[in-house]
């Protein structure tokens, strides 16, 4: 269970309210998971009886609920049904469910990136056209092409949002979000949020953007740093694969490296918090709120802020995590995707909790993840 705070005294204030104790929700926090609950509802009903058979799953089938993944479909099969295969109305009725589920900072960026799916099928069209590739690559790549589009998403339930403990998940390319709710408590982790191209470069909807904040806070709290900070925060000078803490790394991460956020000065500390937001934010404000109040209770000793890469040079590649007890981001710029080796117009961000993805705390068990 998590680590009690003056014995599950964890305290938070949403607005001047009364503390409340960890583990009862706060009434805001109530309102939140019904009203989650009722959107989940909507879409369920929205649904014919053989799609309900695709969309939910057993709360207990804990291989599913771990079963997520950024990569396009053929190359990770999804459980439940996909936005392609749902009319207009019931289309609605999912969005709703995400608008209900999420800030709307949060329904922003993953509207964006499925939508930006539609912007990689064309621009990975063009590319085809003309690459040399081996006819097995090319087999490949035109499969994954096919499935670039904003309906290959896919919704899954677990369980039945009218009981106590149930949950949900979307999952497609670039994008996993997946939500547990407990007695009246929301978790929001792992979370998940790619983008490939970041900005699109050309045609009409040139200039248009997905998780930049992320990128300007970033280097921004880089540049804050002196010399002594910059030197503890930095830990190599290059991006490795190995780095990012996605599906199948969940227990990877030994302990948190790099920068003790104790050492920064106040006006550094704002930037943190502000950072560590533009990520904890994506939830509704009540799940964000319980996510920061938990963060900040560790402590600033336990939080670390680490580095890899140029810190001065957001078009190569880098790598930022924030890791403490409550907490693991993680933001990335990957390499190119079509073979160069560079540095690409692609990146990858997560938002996990150590204690507490799959709502494994408020559940008093351990989800065992598996690789790709």
């Amino acid at each position: 269970m998590r680590r009690p705070f003056s014995t599950a005294l964890m305290l938070l204030v949403i607005g001047g309210a009364s503390p409340v104790l960890a583990h009862e929700p706060s009434p805001a926090a109530t309102v939140q998971s019904s009203t989650i609950a009722d959107a989940a509802t909507r879409f369920l009903g929205s649904l014919s009886a053989d799609q309900r058979a695709l969309a939910v799953l057993p709360f207990e089938d804990d291989a599913a609920r771990v079963n997520w993944s950024n990569l396009p479909g053929p190359m990770a099969p999804r459980h439940g049904i996909a936005l392609a295969e749902l009319s207009p109305e019931q289309r609605q009725a999912a969005h709703g469910l995400l608008i209900a589920a999420m800030s709307s900072q949060g329904y922003g960026k993953t509207a964006a990136i499925m939508w930006i799916d539609d912007i990689l099928r064309v621009e990975e069209g063009e590319w085809l056209a003309s690459a040399t590739l081996t006819p097995e690559q090319r087999v490949q790549r035109e499969a994954i092409l096919a499935s670039r589009s904003s309906g290959n998403y896919w919704f899954v339930m677990f369980g039945d949002p009218g009981t106590s403990r149930w949950g949900w998940a979307l999952s497609g390319h670039h994008l996993a979000a997946n939500f547990t709710v407990v007695d009246g408590q929301v978790a929001f982790t792992p979370l998940f949020l790619g983008a490939a191209p970041q900005t699109v470069q050309s045609g009409p909807y040139a200039g248009w953007s997905v998780l930049q904040h992320e990128i300007d806070r970033g280097f921004a709290m880089m540049a804050s740093l002196n010399e002594a900070q910059r030197d503890q925060a930095v830990i190599a000078a290059a991006v490795t694969p190995d780095l990012f803490t996605g599906r199948g790394r969940k227990d990877s991460l030994a302990a948190p490296v790099g920068l003790p956020a104790s050492q920064l000065d106040a006006r550094q500390q704002a930037q943190l918090w502000g950072l560590i937001r533009e990520f904890v934010g994506d939830a509704t404000d009540e799940a964000a709120a319980a996510q920061m109040a938990a963060i900040r209770a560790d402590g600033l000793e336990q939080l670390r802020l680490a580095w890899w890469g140029p810190t001065d040079d957001p078009a190569q590649r880098f790598m930022y995590r924030i890791h403490g007890p409550s907490i693991l981001i993680e933001y990335t710029r990957e390499a190119d995707n079509r073979g160069s080796g560079g540095p690409g117009n692609h990146v990858h961000a997560i938002v996990r909790d150590p204690r507490n993805d799959y709502g494994e705390d408020w559940l008093g068990k351990h989800y065992t993840e598996h690789p790709h």
